[in-house]
């Protein structure tokens, strides 16, 4: 099996450890690579400042708008230049380090994170991995600088998670002088005041001795004839951020702004996206920090019945949940920035765990800020409202948590479904359909010599326990993946609750992992009695991490499907009766 092909995840599902890739836990930043850490401490020096005298995130939300003045600000400063290389005048930070500037940015302010993201993350970066010289040298100088903003627009009004089956056209002139795009794309970040945009359309190809459509590619400007922004939306959270929905009306778009080749536009968007999860996940576990820093300091002023409410066990609850968590995606963020950097093997299931564990994680937090707060927290002027509302949307950006869990399993049972052929053969549909959401093909893991269903690392003996159930767990992954793929043979693909729970095991594996890895490096580089907290944090997490996995791998008993159906029938008959079919308990209308 070639290297770039091993994934921890995949391997779990098939009883494997594969230890390699998580220990050693990677070493910080300042050790690989210092002048980047130097270069990263500066820009966050540079956020904290502009924090505390020009970022108004009460004022951006209200006017649904980021002012011209600070976007400068943070061009002057080097935050929009993160991802261009150093050549074109950007800072060309690692993954590591961007997503450690990214964690501190979410924190201060999630319009801005976001603006930054699809500047950086999204528009320039389809550029820098994708664009000819000529298209680098024309539009990243310009770029890095702030003279205008990137964009990047995929998503369209009848297309979401489905994106390699977007509606927009491509069609080139006659004269092959130039394209002609027709469509309509909407919630374009950055798409009301951008200077460039990566977009895509479909453009017809020879594949087979037959002509078939095929994302492909394009930089488009607004000052190109076609081009028109229909608007902007007003939006639940995030509102200092604007998406916009735009109309191609035959654009035309001259053909060296064609990005990448014609019909390889999935590629380009694959790996323009690949990366998106580790700064979406960063960020959620920077705003999941502040939230719980003002957690700790509200619940320690705020006085009922005699008592700070930091006193009360339900509070503390809270706090001690919240504060492992952290210590948890704080984990598999160092191990998953690793591996995005080392490139050398397949981080996409990590990645698909990573987003949805912070992504929960950041809006439970924000709830609870809420429910402690009580009726504080459901007003303005206090900001925790606002941090709910701009909690909610990272469940749905770079893959609806729903779909990256189907990923997460899908990709888990090819190993085992491989023996079956049948099954091999009805997995690779919803496979390559979700391939836009992975960044890699799929791969089965195989067990080579070597290969193991243990922990084989030496660990501290406060560890040992947590080893041992991680490998049970491990087993019982394995085992289950087998029963369920024995089981449900091909109409797996279909038996999506099940195929959640495994993914929910899988992720609390990962994160576990994540978990003793770190700790272990901390307990070599300080001892253990300096660990005492971080060992507290590792326990807590994985006492309550394994209770979940025991929970979900009951749910995976065949009388459970029993219930399924139970559900399966209900759902039915709300279909059936357009909402709630049950007469009125007290009168009826």
């Amino acid at each position: 099996m070639a290297e770039q092909t091993l994934s921890f995840t995949r391997g779990i599902f098939a009883g494997v450890v594969l230890d390699s890739l998580l220990f050693p836990y990677p070493r910080p930043l300042d050790e690989r690579n210092a002048d980047e850490a130097r270069t990263v401490r500066r820009l966050i020096k540079s956020l904290r400042e502009m924090e505390s005298d020009l970022i108004d995130s009460a004022k951006f939300d209200e006017e649904e708008t980021i002012p011209e003045n600070v976007i400068r600000a943070f061009a002057e400063a080097g935050m929009l230049g993160l991802t261009i290389p150093k050549k074109y005048g950007g800072l060309e930070l690692s993954s590591s380090a961007y997503a450690r500037v990214f964690e501190t940015l979410s924190a201060v302010d999630a319009s801005l994170a976001v603006l930054v993201g699809v500047h950086c993350g999204l528009g320039s970066k389809a550029i820098v991995l994708h664009g000819d010289d000529e298209q680098k040298e024309r539009y990243l100088p310009p770029l890095a600088r702030g003279d205008f903003l990137a964009a990047y627009a995929l998503t369209e009004p009848d297309v979401g998670s489905d994106a390699q089956n977007i509606k927009t056209t491509a069609t080139l002139s006659k004269d092959e002088s130039h394209w002609r795009l027709n469509g309509r794309k909407i919630w374009i970040g950055n798409g009301h005041r951008a200077g460039v945009i990566a977009t895509f359309a479909q453009a017809l190809v020879e594949r087979r001795g037959e002509t078939v459509p095929r994302m492909t590619a394009f930089l488009i400007r607004p000052d190109m004839p076609g081009f028109k922004i229909v608007g902007t939306v007003h939006k639940l959270g995030i509102r200092g951020s604007t998406q916009a929905e735009l109309s191609y009306e035959a654009l035309e778009v001259p053909v060296d702004h064609l990005l990448g080749a014609v019909g390889r536009g999935f590629g380009v968007a694959v790996h323009v996206l690949n990366a998106g999860r580790l700064t979406l996940a960063a960020g959620c576990t920077g705003g999941t920090k502040r939230t719980l820093n003002q957690m700790a300091s509200y619940a320690e002023q705020r006085v009922q019945f005699g008592h700070p409410l930091a006193d009360f066990e339900i509070t503390q609850r809270k706090l001690s949940r919240i504060a492992s968590e952290i210590y948890a995606s704080d984990s598999m963020l160092g191990i998953l920035a690793s591996l995005v950097d080392r490139g050398d093997n397949d981080f996409s299931l990590e990645a698909a765990c990573a987003k949805v564990f912070a992504s929960e994680m950041v809006w439970r937090a924000a709830d609870e800020m809420v429910q402690l707060a009580g009726g504080r927290g459901y007003v303005k002027p206090y900001p925790y409202e606002r941090m709910l509302r701009d909690s909610r949307i990272n469940r749905i950006f770079e893959g609806a948590n729903e779909v990256l869990r189907l990923f997460i399993a899908l990709n888990g049972v090819q190993a085992p479904a491989e023996a079956l052929k049948e099954v091999g053969s009805a997995l690779r549909r919803p496979l390559r359909n979700l391939g836009l959401l992975s960044g890699y093909a799929t791969s089965r893991v195989k067990l080579r010599l070597g290969q193991t269903s243990t922990l084989d690392i030496e660990l501290h003996d406060r560890l040992k326990k947590h080893k041992e159930y991680f490998e049970q767990h491990v087993a019982e992954l394995g085992s289950a993946t087998d029963r369920l793929v024995i089981r449900h043979r091909e109409q797996i693909v279909d038996s999506q609750l099940m195929l959640e729970r495994l993914a929910d095991m899988a992720i609390d594996l990962f994160a576990t992992a994540a978990v003793i890895a770190r700790t272990q490096s901390l307990i070599d580089e300080r001892g253990v009695e300096p660990c005492e907290r971080e060992i507290a944090l590792c326990d807590l997490f994985c006492i309550e991490a394994g209770r979940r996995f025991s929970s979900s791998r009951k749910l995976l008993d065949s009388r459970e499907e029993e219930t399924d159906n139970t559900r399966r029938g209900i759902a039915g008959f709300v279909r059936d009766g357009k909402g709630y079919f049950v007469s009125d308990a007290i009168m009826e209308e």
